[in-house]
């Protein structure tokens, strides 16, 4: 089988999920290629882009957002944006301030980084983030 672009996103991401200690199970959430069970109780997203240099920008379709509004009802939630440098993590707290997951038009999230070890900068369709996301946070905060 080809390997796909996409595919070695997802796998950075997978990866450094499936090694940390406290990993236990990761499964296929839906159909819908990208999102995921783990450990019985979380679901991740997966987005990337391959684009090299900050500021990185991820794009929400209208389609995307019933799957992740129906994990809400008894999951927690997390987004994975992952571009060649690093990975942002998001959990569905933080997703809401930036998207409207009721649109019915494509929203976008993007990626900043000012300088070598500066921690990301993260603005979307709806404002940003009052906060910086460090780099280290993933897998981490997943397991938090």
């Amino acid at each position: 089988m080809k390997i796909q672009q996409k595919d070695k996103f997802h796998g950075a991401a997978l990866t450094q999920i499936v090694e940390h200690p406290q990993f236990k199970a990761l499964n296929k959430g839906t159909p819908k290629y990208g999102l995921y069970h783990l450990d019985n109780d979380k679901t991740v997203f997966v987005k990337y882009t391959a684009k090299t240099g900050s500021p990185w920008q991820f794009v929400f379709h209208p389609p995307d957002f019933p799957p992740i509004v129906k994990e809400l009802v008894n999951r927690r939630v997390f987004f994975c944006l992952v571009y060649p440098e690093s990975i942002c993590l998001l959990d569905a707290d933080e997703l809401k301030q930036l998207v409207d997951l009721n649109a019915h038009q494509e929203q976008w999230i993007r990626v900043e980084v000012n300088g070598p070890g500066a921690s990301m900068r993260v603005r979307g369709s709806r404002g940003a983030l009052g906060h910086a996301v460090a780099h280290n946070s993933f897998p981490q905060k997943l397991f938090n």
